[in-house]
């Protein structure tokens, strides 16, 4: 338990402006105000902490703070500046903010940072999600195995197997998402490194792996209540397996399911023989669909432009379940398109809110 966690953190960013009006030149103080207006969503007021911080201290924590604010968040454009000075202004009730993308400011900043070799993860976690968002697998991979030598974590682990998972490196990529799910802690407990490995066995014809690494996730999904049978089912298909597919698959309420299941589910049935149960799910799913746009069509408060969408969603969802059908009855097997979940938690240095040990200011 922090120090914070006792009082209301609307009464805590009160006392702290008022400390930090005291004593404008100190940088940490600033940083948890940020952090404080954070958790009680204002985010304007957080972001001038950080830049006030940066301008009056520009330090790897400061500037870094900075960097992954504009990269996790974006920053605000202020509208109606009055006379006053910038951070008087965004004090002002009556100032209104839009919010932009501020990819290219974080880059920068974490980019030029990383150039004196900072001896903390965080700043090489931060800078392999900005190259992974670019697209650019092979500088990933680079920073990001810098980021493992200094701290493994799920989360650098995890986009390191990625990296290799883009580029066809599939034995790299299963034993990075193995290592990544032994790290699932109280900072990030996400299945889907666990979740990525089954997938690379089943690719690499690692049968018997692939199906114990299935069971696992079935069993800890459920207990967890993280939903993800539809893709632990996609394991067992692209292992041919089709009678766990059907299995699995058969539990499901596709009311809550996405159609884009439904090729690797119905090619399963069709395997099986069991051309009753596509016909059955594809006509309920369709005339679902069809009342569910007729209410919104019909509906006198909806307005025109999303009427106007949801039919044409509607059709291209029932198009899409009718070419299905048509495909999987000339025999043609889809192919499973998974993509590896990006993992990603907090990363500003000094949260007292996500961190269990923080780095400090010096050492970083």
């Amino acid at each position: 338990m922090s120090k914070y966690d006792e009082i209301g953190f609307e009464k805590i960013a009160l006392q702290m402006q008022k400390q930090v009006k005291k004593d404008p030149n100190n940088v940490q103080l600033r940083n948890e105000l940020a952090i404080v207006f954070m958790k009680i969503n204002q985010y304007e007021d957080a972001f001038f902490q950080l830049q006030a911080a940066a301008e009056i201290k520009p330090s790897v924590q400061t500037l870094y703070n900075l960097g992954y604010f504009y990269f996790a968040e974006g920053k605000p454009i202020i509208e109606d500046i009055g006379s006053g000075s910038f951070e008087e202004d965004a004090e002002e009730e009556e100032m209104s903010y839009t919010w932009e993308i501020a990819d290219k400011e974080a880059f920068d900043i974490v980019e030029d940072l990383l150039k004196n070799k900072p001896r903390h993860y965080f700043p090489y976690n931060v800078m392999g999600e900005m190259y992974i968002k670019k697209e650019k697998y092979e500088e990933a991979i680079g920073i990001l195995e810098e980021a493992i030598t200094l701290t493994p974590s799920l989360e650098n682990l995890n986009n390191l197997g990625l990296c290799y998972y883009k580029k066809g490196r599939l034995p790299e990529a299963a034993e990075c998402f193995r290592k990544a799910h032994l790290l699932r802690s109280s900072n990030n407990y996400s299945l889907f490194p666990f979740l990525s490995y089954g997938i690379c066995l089943a690719h690499l014809g690692k049968k018997s792996e692939a199906k114990e690494a299935a069971k696992e996730l079935l069993l800890l999904s459920e207990k967890e209540e993280e939903a993800l049978e539809a893709d632990i089912a996609e394991i067992y298909y692209i292992l041919e397996d089709y009678e766990e597919v059907v299995k699995i698959y058969s539990k499901l309420d596709w009311e809550f399911y996405s159609e884009e299941f439904f090729p690797t589910y119905f090619y399963s049935l069709w395997k099986l023989s069991k051309t009753k149960e596509i016909e059955e799910l594809a006509s309920k799913t369709i005339q679902r669909k069809e009342k569910e746009m007729k209410e919104v069509i019909q509906d006198p408060d909806e307005e025109e432009e999303f009427k106007v969408e949801c039919e044409e969603v509607t059709k291209e969802d029932i198009a899409f379940i009718k070419n299905t059908v048509k495909e999987v009855y000339w025999g043609k097997a889809p192919t499973v398109k998974y993509e590896p979940t990006l993992e990603t938690r907090c990363y500003l240095y000094g949260c007292f809110r996500h961190t269990d040990a923080n780095p400090s200011y010096f050492s970083i």
